[in-house]
């Protein structure tokens, strides 16, 4: 199958959308990408986000779908920015089917930031997919969820990790600490990380409010964005993951965690009840703080062995089955 990926999420941005393309075009021969950086389109930073660029001539991109279409090809917009939507417009125009992804609850997203009532965002996202053959979605829960809010043709699309960066090995001795990763924004819930009591807490990532978290909890170490086997190695030495996060749909740094044997404290969310089997690998719950301690109780063998059901070879085909 030739694939054609439309994506507004590109490295050097460094999050769960574009590692989730990133691991799946390596087991999809030929798999092509377009994204902000593909030569030829201009950029500018998101308002509040300058990590984050949105392309503003989104247009140029036409000759490489209408070549895309000539071929063929099986095209799926990830994402509901610039890009996804001129794809998404092009492609209607010539009565040309494709698939989407729902990666990100943007319309909670947006009541954070705004206190506008994330119901008044809902109509835009189900237009946007409206005419997809098939919404992606990494959860069930996530599915059931936006079902009820009046999406159609939703398909699970797992995760996976990869097991030879995050595993086991990379433990090394260190001072006791839990660790968090994340992208550094409000929404991520990183002050109930922060206040947790713990001696030693390590928050590894970057982001708008950073400096702001920085200057609020100084007892927290925050060392700014890490990868591959560095970042392996913070969250194999871990005591125990924490993901604070209510906003997001999954968080593929959870199979991170399990895969290196430690231990996830989450809240009860449709992402970390995914991954996490409670009393195995982790603990989801209201609580935080109860989860935190009771993940200190756990097998780390445990924990590693739960996580050998999540691949990327897995994910990608679910993938490719949902395109056809």
């Amino acid at each position: 199958m030739k694939v054609l990926i439309v994506t507004d999420a590109w490295e050097p941005q460094v999050n769960g959308v574009v590692r989730t393309y990133q691991n799946t075009i390596k087991h999809i021969h030929g798999a092509e990408v377009i994204h902000p950086y593909t030569p030829g389109l201009k950029r500018i930073p998101m308002p509040g986000y300058n990590e984050i660029e949105l392309v503003t001539n989104p247009w140029k991109i036409k000759r490489l779908l209408w070549l895309a279409m000539y071929e063929g090809k099986s095209i799926h917009i990830a994402t509901e920015g610039p890009l996804g939507l001129y794809a998404r417009y092009l492609l209607n125009k010539c009565h040309y089917r494709y698939t989407t992804s729902f990666h990100t609850l943007f319309p909670e997203f947006i009541e954070k930031q705004t206190g506008l009532p994330a119901r008044l965002f809902y109509p835009y996202f189900r237009w946007f997919h409206r005419k997809s053959k098939s919404i992606l979605v990494p959860t069930e829960g996530l599915k059931i969820k936006l079902k009820e809010k009046g999406f159609n043709n939703l398909k699970v699309w797992l995760r996976g990790v990869d097991s030879k960066i995050f595993n086991p090995t990379r433990k090394q001795d260190a001072k006791p600490y839990i660790v968090c990763v994340s992208r550094i924004s409000k929404e991520k819930g990183l002050d109930d990380f922060c206040k947790l009591k713990y001696a030693r807490k390590v928050l590894i990532g970057d982001g708008p409010y950073y400096e702001e978290l920085q200057q609020k909890y100084p007892d927290v170490e925050m060392i700014g964005k890490r990868e591959g086997a560095e970042l392996a190695r913070w969250i194999a030495s871990a005591d125990v993951f924490v993901f604070p996060s209510k906003a997001d749909t999954f968080g593929i740094v959870i199979l991170e965690a399990i895969a290196c044997g430690t231990p996830v404290a989450a809240y009860d969310q449709p992402g970390p009840r995914e991954a996490i089997y409670n009393g195995i690998n982790g603990y989801y719950g209201e609580d935080l703080g109860l989860n935190l301690v009771m993940c200190l109780t756990l097998n780390r063998g445990d924990v590693h062995n739960s996580s050998r059901i999540w691949t990327w070879e897995k994910a990608t085909q679910q993938f490719l089955e949902a395109m056809q």
